[in-house]
C-alpha cells in the first residue's frame, strides 16, 4: 500500500512540474509584451483627450456631423467620445435622429448595443442558478465541509464563466470592463477541484496543506495577469473597445497548459475510480454519483479540446461553440438537481437513482410501500423456494409470482437490489454455485452437474457468469479450494 501512495504521489507531483514548466517558459516574462503598449497608449490617450473640453467637442462634433447627415464623420467622433469616457448612452436613434437609418450607424449601434437572444438569457440563468447552488451546498449541514466546499467551487467557477462569457454573447461587456480576464484562471481550477473531491469522497482521503501545490499553476497565471486587474475600469474599457488581442503571444502556452492540466487530472481521477473498482471486492456497484461525476468531466475535458480549436482560428462554426457553454451549464444543473432531488448525496447516505430509470419510472403507479411489499416476496422466492434454480426463469414469469407487471417488478429489481433482472438471478445461481462446490467434500460433482443444478442450460454461459463475478473460471475456483 506504501508503495501505490508513493507512485500516486510521485506521479501527480511529476505532471504538476511538467505543467508549471509550460507557464514558467521564458517567454512568459512579464514585460513589454504584454501590458507596456496598453499603458503607454493610455498616457498618449490621456494626454490628448483627458481635457474635459476636448472630450465634449467629440460629443458636440458627433451631433453637428449626424444632424449634417455625415454618418462617418459622426460615427468617428461618437467613438473617440466612448473611448474617452465609456459612456455608451450617446448611442441612441434621438440623438443620431438623422442618419438613424444608415447601414453605417445600424452597425455602429448593433456592435456596442445589448443583444438578447434565447440562448444568452438561458446561459444567464443558468450562471445565476449556479451561484444559488453554491451557497446552497456551503449553508448544508451535517455533511463532510470540504469535500463539499470542493464540489460548490466547482460549481461556482463553472457559473462565473458562464455570466462572464454571456456578457460577451449579450454584447454587455462594455458595461462591466472589470470582468477583464476575470475567467482566465478558471479551467486550471477544474482539475485539481474535481480530482481531490473524487478522492476524498471515493478513498476517504483528508486534505493536507500539500494539496495546495495542484492549485499552483493556476496562481502561477494569476500572478502572471494580476497587473491586468490593477487597470482602471476606464483603462480595461478601452482595452475592451479597441477589441485589443491581449495576452495574444502567450495564448497557446495557456491554452496548452490547460489542455495538459485538464488532461492530467482526467488521467489521475480515472486511476482512482479503478482502483476503487479493485477495492471493491463483491460490491459490483459503485456509485452512481461518482461515476456520473467522473463522465461529466470526461465530457467536459472532450469540449474544451473543441472550444480551444475555435478560440485558435482552426474551427469557426458557432454551433460547436456552444457545445462548451451546454456542457456547463449541464454540469450545473445536474448539481442542482442532485442538491435538491437527492441531498443526502452529500452526506454520502444514499445511492442515486440512474438518471435512466428516474424517466423510465417517472410514470409508474408503484408506491413506495407496495414497493417494500414486492421486495420482501421476491427475497422470499429468491431465498426460500429458490425460484433462480427454474431454467426458464423470465421476468415475466417472476412477475406472475410475484403477482404484478413486468413493469413494478423491473423497477423494485433495479431500486432495491441497484441490478437488472438478469445481473439478479445470475448472482443467486453464482451463489448457489460456489455454496455446492464448497460442501462438496468428496469432490462428487462435475461442473456441468453444477451448472443444471443452479439453473443454467450450458457450461458456457455458466463459465461467463462465474468468471464476471468471481475473475476466475468455476475450475481454477475448484482447484484454488484442493491446492
Amino acid at each position: 500500500m506504501k508503495e501505490k501512495l508513493l507512485t500516486n504521489f510521485k506521479a501527480e507531483y511529476i505532471f504538476l512540474i511538467l505543467l508549471l514548466g509550460v507557464l514558467f517558459m521564458p517567454k512568459y516574462s512579464f514585460g513589454s509584451s504584454s501590458l507596456a503598449p496598453f499603458i503607454l497608449q493610455d498616457t498618449e490617450t490621456e494626454t490628448q483627450l483627458k481635457t474635459t473640453d476636448s472630450i465634449q467637442e467629440f460629443r458636440r462634433l458627433a451631433k453637428v456631423y449626424a444632424d449634417s447627415l455625415n454618418a462617418e464623420q459622426a460615427i468617428t467622433y461618437a467613438k473617440r467620445y466612448i473611448r474617452a469616457t465609456s459612456d455608451l448612452s450617446i448611442i441612441n436613434d434621438h440623438y443620431f435622429s438623422n442618419i438613424e437609418h444608415t447601414n453605417l450607424y445600424l452597425n455602429f449601434k448593433a456592435n456596442y448595443k445589448p443583444q438578447f437572444n434565447f440562448l444568452s438569457i438561458f446561459y444567464l440563468f443558468a450562471g445565476f442558478i449556479g451561484l444559488f447552488i453554491f451557497v446552497v451546498l456551503n449553508l448544508k449541514r451535517g455533511v463532510n465541509k470540504q469535500s463539499t466546499f470542493l464540489i460548490s467551487l466547482f460549481v461556482l467557477f463553472h457559473s462565473l464563466f458562464i455570466i462572464h462569457l454571456s456578457l460577451y454573447l449579450i454584447n454587455c461587456h462594455y458595461y462591466f470592463p472589470d470582468s477583464l480576464l476575470v475567467s482566465t484562471v478558471f479551467t486550471l481550477l477544474y482539475g485539481p477541484l474535481i480530482y481531490l473531491y473524487f478522492r476524498m469522497t471515493v478513498t476517504n482521503y483528508r486534505l493536507r496543506w500539500l494539496d495546495g501545490i495542484h492549485f499552483l499553476p493556476a496562481i502561477v497565471l494569476l500572478i502572471y495577469i494580476f497587473p491586468f486587474y490593477l487597470l482602471s475600469s476606464q483603462e480595461k474599457f478601452v482595452i475592451l473597445f479597441d477589441q485589443e488581442d491581449i495576452l495574444l503571444s502567450e495564448a497557446n502556452l495557456i491554452i496548452a497548459a490547460k489542455i495538459i492540466s485538464l488532461l492530467l487530472y482526467a488521467v489521475l481521477t480515472y486511476r482512482i475510480y479503478r482502483q476503487s473498482i479493485k477495492d471493491a471486492e463483491e460490491r459490483s456497484n459503485m456509485l452512481l454519483w461518482q461515476r456520473n461525476i467522473i463522465a461529466i468531466y470526461f465530457i467536459y475535458v472532450l469540449t474544451f479540446l473543441i472550444f480551444s480549436t475555435i478560440t485558435s482560428g482552426f474551427i469557426s462554426t458557432l454551433p460547436v461553440f456552444h457545445i462548451q457553454i451546454l456542457v456547463m451549464v449541464g454540469i450545473v444543473f445536474y448539481v442542482a438537481y442532485i442538491t435538491y432531488v437527492q441531498p443526502e448525496i452529500f452526506k454520502g447516505e444514499v445511492k442515486l437513482v440512474d438518471p435512466i430509470n428516474i424517466f423510465k419510472y417517472k410514470k409508474s403507479g408503484l408506491t413506495e410501500s407496495f414497493s417494500d411489499e414486492l421486495k420482501q416476496h421476491l427475497l422470499q422466492l429468491l431465498n426460500e423456494e429458490k425460484i433462480y434454480k427454474n431454467n426458464e426463469m423470465s421476468l415475466e414469469l417472476l412477475s406472475e409470482k410475484l403477482g404484478t407487471s413486468r413493469h413494478n417488478t423491473s423497477q423494485v429489481i433495479n431500486a432495491h437490489f441497484d441490478m437488472n433482472f438478469f445481473e439478479l438471478i445470475n448472482k443467486y445461481r453464482i451463489d448457489e454455485a460456489v455454496n455446492m462446490i464448497n460442501q462438496d467434500k468428496l469432490n462428487e460433482l462435475n461442473i456441468i452437474d453444477i451448472a443444471y443444478e443452479v439453473g443454467y442450460n450450458n457450461k458456457v454461459t455458466f463459465n461467463k457468469s462465474f468468471k464476471k463475478i468471481h475473475a476466475i473460471t468455476p475450475s481454477q475456483y475448484i482447484k484454488s479450494l484442493r491446492s
